[in-house]
């Protein structure tokens, strides 16, 4: 299983973007010294009390420079075509996989809140044909010397992409996938799908793997595919000493999620496509226990229990955990990294390296003794049998 960090760079109150930003930059450094898979932040435009990060590409460059193994995934880029001409999105990924040495990753989605559709004038009817068209440029102008395309949001001549990304085929590509349906479609085009519970709990979650794993295997694929089953923690992952004090700690999380999720029930109403969002107006907000422990919104505890929430997903059979580590301040932020990468992420990644209580070992030991006994016996009893015969 493959751990991503992150952090959308939510900035409290009293305090500047840019101080944030720099707190950004440590706890990414810090995520790939104790071992987390890549990075990733969302691409949020005029967004209020949450996140912050409006210009990925601008802000990965800066990263690549720092750090030498971390990948880095967009979480994602809007490609509607008022957000994102995805020729340009192209260009700027082939320009970051060079940058980075073959180190990003393009998650695609089409836009969840009702602040960035109404500023950059999407029609919320249509931008679900414009994602789909702008990852089929995407693919041709990565595949194809020279491309071409023609539907009903792009027309584009034949040309030659420049630059050229360094992964063959092309940086993996995936899509933020919220319902069955999206999932569904992922899985059909041949793309990952990064999939959330919307805090209604694990089945969900289980039955949507079930049903990309059905669907990549019943379809046949035009294009090289690039499957990644992620999954995000999207209301947040906060680990400390102990339960409790992640816990206490990590309470503050629930009121940015209720914030985050506060235009799903609007957009529910505007479109088809995104009905399925009504489905937040069920959750109760002020459930810690279920929140915690039953909601998968969150992942919070001491280094056990959260070994045992990413076992649960490791059964269901994900790939990829999306852990978001963000809207609590900095001195957290960096121990709750520190704790994960050093005592969860290595039960899952290097699980032989991780040193066992000595009662665990003695206990082994004590247990094998017998059987070590009967072949010694055995031994003994052919050895004297072979001196017999000679």
């Amino acid at each position: 299983m493959d751990f991503i960090l992150m952090s959308e760079g939510d900035t409290p109150v009293g305090l500047t973007h840019e101080h944030r930003y720099r707190e950004l930059i440590e706890e990414v450094l810090l995520a790939e010294q104790v071992g987390f898979d890549a990075f990733g932040s969302s691409e949020q435009h005029v967004a209020i009390g949450t996140a912050t990060v409006s210009a990925p590409e601008v802000l990965y460059p800066y990263l690549m420079a720092l750090t030498s193994r971390i990948r880095f995934i967009h979480l994602v880029t809007l490609l509607p075509t008022r957000m994102n001409h995805a020729l340009r999105v192209a260009e700027r990924i082939a320009t970051e996989d060079i940058l980075s040495n073959g180190r990003i990753e393009l998650g695609t989605g089409r836009g969840n809140t009702t602040l960035a559709l109404r500023a950059f004038e999407v029609d919320p009817t249509e931008n679900k044909s414009q994602w789909r068209e702008g990852i089929e440029l995407i693919r041709r102008a990565f595949l194809d010397d020279p491309f071409s395309f023609v539907g009903e949001h792009y027309k584009i001549p034949p040309r030659s992409l420049v630059p050229k990304p360094l992964q063959a085929p092309y940086p993996p590509i995936s899509v933020a996938a919220g319902s069955p349906s999206s999932v569904e479609t992922a899985a059909a085009m041949g793309i990952g799908a990064i999939m959330g519970g919307f805090y209604l709990g694990y089945d969900l979650v289980e039955n949507m793997l079930k049903l990309y794993d059905e669907t990549l295997a019943a379809t046949t694929h035009p294009y090289p595919i690039t499957p990644r089953k992620m999954v995000l923690v999207s209301g947040g992952m906060h680990c400390a000493e102990t339960t409790a004090l992640a816990r206490e700690q990590a309470r503050p999380l629930f009121e940015m999620s209720k914030l985050s999720t506060d235009a799903y029930g609007r957009l529910a109403k505007l479109s088809q496509d995104y009905a399925y969002m009504g489905a937040i107006n069920d959750v109760d907000f002020s459930d810690e226990e279920y929140l915690f422990e039953r909601s998968q919104g969150f992942l919070v505890g001491d280094p056990e229990h959260c070994v045992e929430h990413v076992q649960r997903y490791a059964d269901m059979g994900v790939e990829s955990l999306v852990l978001r580590v963000d809207s609590l301040p900095h001195d957290q932020l960096m121990r709750s990294i520190e704790l994960f990468g050093k005592y969860v992420i290595p039960r899952f990644k290097h699980p032989r390296n991780v040193v066992r209580p000595a009662d665990d070992v003695l206990a082994g030991i004590r247990a094998a003794r017998p059987a070590h006994e009967e072949a010694l016996r055995r031994f003994q009893s052919e050895n004297q049998t072979a001196e017999a015969i000679r």
